[in-house]
């Protein structure tokens, strides 16, 4: 499932290359927004399009500039969402069913004020709340917008480089590694996941001892 969606985006941007900064750029947003971004599997999506960077089929400045404005909107529109609506998301069905996301997402925010949105754009699932947290909690508009705008210019490149890293070092690669493209960066994902997840339960087992 997750190999089809990647081969579906990439395909879209090497068959429509003057859209490509479109498809980038609406990738980005939906992969920030609250609910969506959660379920979306932003990483792996970012780092597919980041190898089509280290072969020449998208320019670096221009897609990070489309991946850093299409996270800023998702963003804005998850926080819109919380001003609008406050104690109202919490009614949500999705949230209702999977309460420990807002819940993490407040300590979060309590615990890191506005810097949890530049902090926050880079810890995993809680990613795409903390913008609807900032909303519901009514984050002035003027400390946001910055915030916001400087998390996403340094959120494009971390997240497209390391597709871009390795899409250069199969360059070299024999033709058969190369066919199988896909698999090998699920693999490659797969194992990044599986790292971070022994890594936050040897932070839990240190936190209980």
């Amino acid at each position: 499932m997750l190999t089809d969606l990647l081969n579906l985006i990439t395909q879209w941007v090497i068959d429509y290359p003057l859209w490509s900064g479109a498809i980038i750029f609406l990738v980005a947003m939906v992969e920030s927004l609250a609910i969506v971004g959660i379920i979306v599997p932003g990483v792996a999506i970012m780092f597919a399009i980041g190898t089509l960077i280290s072969n020449g089929t998208l320019d670096l400045f221009t897609t990070t500039l489309w991946a850093a404005a299409g996270a800023s909107v998702g963003d804005g529109l998850s926080f819109a969402l919380g001003k609008l609506y406050k104690e109202k998301i919490y009614t949500v069905a999705w949230f209702e069913k999977r309460p420990s996301f807002l819940q993490k997402g407040h300590r979060f925010f309590e615990k890191y004020g506005v810097f949890s949105i530049l902090i926050g754009r880079f810890v995993g699932p809680i990613r795409a709340v903390i913008p609807l947290i900032a909303g519901i909690l009514d984050m002035p508009l003027k400390q946001y917008v910055p915030i916001n705008i400087i998390a996403s210019i340094l959120w494009a490149p971390a997240y497209l480089f390391p597709g871009l890293l390795f899409g250069n070092a199969i360059s070299n690669a024999p033709n058969s590694l190369l066919d199988n493209w896909p698999v090998w960066l699920l693999i490659c994902v797969l194992i990044f996941l599986l790292a971070k997840l022994i890594s936050k339960i040897r932070r839990n087992n240190s936190q209980n001892n």
